[in-house]
């Protein structure tokens, strides 16, 4: 079958278990020769190819309503909803969002991107659809690192009290981003090697309604022997049948029949149920399959016959390798620091720490607020936790660093990974707020190195020289890494001229320092020479060099990789206010909007916070003045 011709699935519905077969290799190969040329999220997606397919065979979810849980692994359904046209521009700036979108399809019933929301959302759409009296199937689709996520459990509890019906789909495939931890994940260990339970019982129904005339008598009088039954064959699996959910499983994602026969099951069941299906990520693919370590779970472009990723520039490595770096460096001093991830170890560059010091090092899942409060009973303790998490997911642990680490003021670092524009991830993923809601809060300290040395020194001030929350942001670009002597403290709240200047100035921190010292070289030639200013630390702000620019009355041009609200710029206004300055403040950061995907350079030409479009900006204004 030609991908492409597939313009919605309904074409399914006549389709026997041969033909599905042959779809799903045809579209595995299809998403293997897209990613390869787009980059994207592969091993997820090669995984649950068989399992939506049936999902879409046997539910409409035209009218259905299907939740994924992050939705990364959301291409399949994109294909079999007629979007398959439109992979050449995956993730690409005004082009196919790799994550479920409602405003690409009616087929999308939510905007999804983090982790540990569909039942949610599910519960609510299922309340909603009971109080109006309609009639249609609501389904959580979730994974086995996610369903470890408080907020499942939340709703999970929550609808075992509720006389409503939610279809929960588990998708079991053993291998998260990083290796999933916990009691649960243990559960499900031993769940996973004993299918006998729910084969019996299918069976034992089917062959006892099948006699005339006492088969459905037999069959009553076999339900009040499921418990012992059950106890005897998969003791585990009561674990959600005490959360109020009638449990099946294991069941065998990759084989039709068995798919096919328990959503079939659970479509016709009264009441909520939860199917536990094992998939293999990574399938139809040998170097994602074989992959231990979440390599390509999300990978850039690469060859799809070797399995080489693409790579730009081998003199540069990413930020969070950087940091993971130093940290090293660090920890072979000091055994009292602690390194803790939300489930991040692969994607923070965190594996070499983890084997270098296994007992320093901790992954709590896909758990972000313990995360936080873990540190804070850490630091309580006279240890040194430094938590390394990305910006995107460090907005669900807000409450944890106001109550439990700032308002105590306890020795807590927090690396903010993936700060600022990400890309291809799009608006779920943008790290543009946490400048915004941190700093607000009372007592902790927000730094962004300019590069790796500057970074090495925050992190031994940090460490050494400092007992408040100390956090320090820094980008998913690549960088150079130097090495460094780690011993040298950077007075708290210090600022730096990179330039000096006599035409007014610029002031910016992190990646964007980089481009305005480019804007300057660039105003330079229309004979402007302006101070560069790298405002290292967010808080607390250089007081003296913001009043010595001040004294000049000279135009002050803050460029930020941030919001507008909450920003460095905004802070600067409501303070230099206070003073008899007489010349003009601009700004120049991120609207009040969600950013959409695609690469970063295209991203920030489109916000005009490249290089030309603020050095066209400056020099308009130098003009006007």
């Amino acid at each position: 079958m030609n991908i492409l011709d597939i313009k919605n699935p309904k074409i399914l519905k006549k389709m026997n278990v041969e033909q599905l077969t042959i779809l799903s290799n045809d579209i595995r190969n299809f998403i293997i020769d897209s990613v390869s040329q787009t980059g994207g999220h592969l091993s997820s997606n090669l995984g649950i190819v068989d399992l939506t397919i049936c999902l879409h065979k046997v539910f409409d979810l035209e009218k259905d309503r299907l939740f994924f849980d992050v939705s990364h692994q959301c291409y399949t359904h994109k294909i079999l909803t007629g979007r398959a046209k439109d992979f050449k521009k995956l993730r690409s700036f005004n082009g196919l969002s790799g994550f479920t979108n409602i405003n690409e399809s009616i087929y999308d019933a939510y905007n999804s991107g983090h982790s540990g929301t569909s039942i949610s959302t599910a519960l609510g759409c299922a309340i909603a659809r009971d109080n109006s009296n309609k009639k249609y199937e609501v389904i959580a689709l979730i994974g086995d690192a996610s369903i470890t996520n408080g907020l499942s459990f939340e709703a999970i509890n929550h609808l075992g009290s509720l006389n409503t019906k939610v279809i929960i789909i588990l998708n079991d495939n053993e291998m998260s981003i990083s290796k999933n931890v916990g009691a649960l994940h243990n559960t499900l260990d031993k769940i996973r090697v004993n299918s006998n339970y729910n084969n019996i019982k299918y069976k034992t129904k089917s062959i006892l309604n099948n006699i005339p005339l006492v088969g459905s008598y037999l069959y009553k009088i076999n339900h009040y022997l499921k418990k012992s039954i059950k106890n005897l064959y998969n003791r585990n699996g009561i674990l959600f049948e005490e959360l109020g959910l009638k449990y099946y499983g294991p069941i065998n994602g990759h084989d039709y029949n068995e798919i096919l026969m328990y959503l079939d099951m659970a479509k016709k069941e009264k009441h909520s149920v939860l199917l536990h299906v094992i998939t293999e990520k990574g399938k139809g693919y040998e170097y994602a399959l074989n992959d231990k370590v979440g390599t390509w779970h999300g990978v850039g472009k690469f060859d799809k016959e070797t399995g080489k990723i693409v790579k730009s520039n081998n003199d540069l490595i990413s930020w969070s390798e950087v940091i993971s770096n130093i940290l090293i460096k660090l920890t072979k001093r000091n055994k009292n620091i602690f390194v803790i991830t939300p489930a991040m170890a692969g994607g923070s560059k965190l594996l070499k720490y983890a084997n270098m010091f296994p007992n320093n090092f901790i992954d709590v899942g896909i758990c972000e607020e313990h995360a936080m409060t873990l540190s804070s009973g850490l630091a309580l303790g006279g240890k040194i936790p430094i938590v390394l998490i990305y910006s995107t997911f460090l907005q669900r642990a807000y409450d944890e660093i106001i109550h439990d680490i700032a308002r105590m003021n306890l020795h807590v670092i927090i690396g903010v990974d993936r700060c600022g524009i990400v890309g291809e991830d799009g608006e779920s993923h943008q790290g543009i707020y946490d400048l915004s809601f941190l700093s607000a809060i009372p007592n902790i300290i927000i730094a962004c190195p300019k590069n790796s040395v500057e970074a090495s020194h925050m992190l031994y001030t940090a460490i050494y020289h400092n007992k408040h929350p100390f956090i320090i942001r820094y980008s998913k670009n690549s960088i150079k890494y130097i090495e460094e002597n780690h011993d040298k403290v950077i007075d708290i709240g210090s600022w730096e001229y990179v330039n000096q200047g006599c035409d007014g100035t610029i002031i910016s921190y992190g990646d964007f320092l980089e481009n305005a010292i480019s804007i300057n070289e660039m105003l330079n030639k229309k004979d402007i020479n302006l101070n560069i200013i790298n405002a290292r630390f967010i808080k607390p702000i250089d007081m003296l060099m913001i009043e010595e620019l001040i004294k000049t009355n000279k135009p002050i041009f803050i460029y930020e990789e941030v919001v507008t609200r909450g920003s460095l710029g905004e802070e600067l206004i409501s303070v230099i206010n206070n003073y008899n300055y007489k010349g003009k403040i601009y700004l120049y950061n991120i609207p009040d909007n969600y950013i959409t995907h695609g690469k970063k350079k295209e991203i920030i030409k489109y916000l005009k916070l490249d290089v030309y479009s603020v050095y066209e900006d400056i020099l308009v204004k130098y003009k006007g003045e």
